[in-house]
């Protein structure tokens, strides 16, 4: 499911301390890895369809 980044913004600020990890087990577009690195938490994010990890990828080198 596609969503707003702003709606992750406020668990991953809660749940994940300073140095913690963001785990997403279902990646997707990577939504929720581009906000765990805008936040400058580490994130790991796992996804079966390839096209899913290609587009991930790519907007997570992209986020700043």
């Amino acid at each position: 499911a596609t969503y707003n980044p702003k709606l992750i913004e406020i668990p991953i600020k809660a749940g994940c301390p300073d140095g913690g990890i963001v785990l997403d087990p279902f990646i997707g577009s990577g939504t929720t890895a581009v906000v765990a690195k805008q936040l400058n938490k580490n994130y790991i994010g796992i996804e079966l369809n390839p096209e899913y990890v290609k587009l991930a990828l790519e907007r997570i080198s992209g986020a700043t």
